[in-house]
């Protein structure tokens, strides 16, 4: 089972990912090109916010050192 830490480091690991992403897509827009990438990354990047908001809600957090 995974330590309190464990989990937070992964919540953060996906919080990088996030973050490639939202880079990408706003070399997308300031290039102005690939507005249906653009579209697309818009969409994969709300749904990762939403994913981590949901890990990081306190109801879904380890309960105690395990998950």
């Amino acid at each position: 089972m995974k330590t309190v830490a464990d989990y937070i480091a992964d919540q953060q690991a996906v919080a990088l990912r996030l973050q490639c992403v939202l880079q990408a897509l706003e070399e997308l827009n300031v290039q102005s090109i690939a507005p249906e990438a653009q579209s697309t990354l818009i969409l994969v990047a709300r749904g990762m916010a939403e994913d981590l908001n949901t890990s990081l809600d306190s109801v879904n957090l380890p309960k105690g050192d395990a998950a």
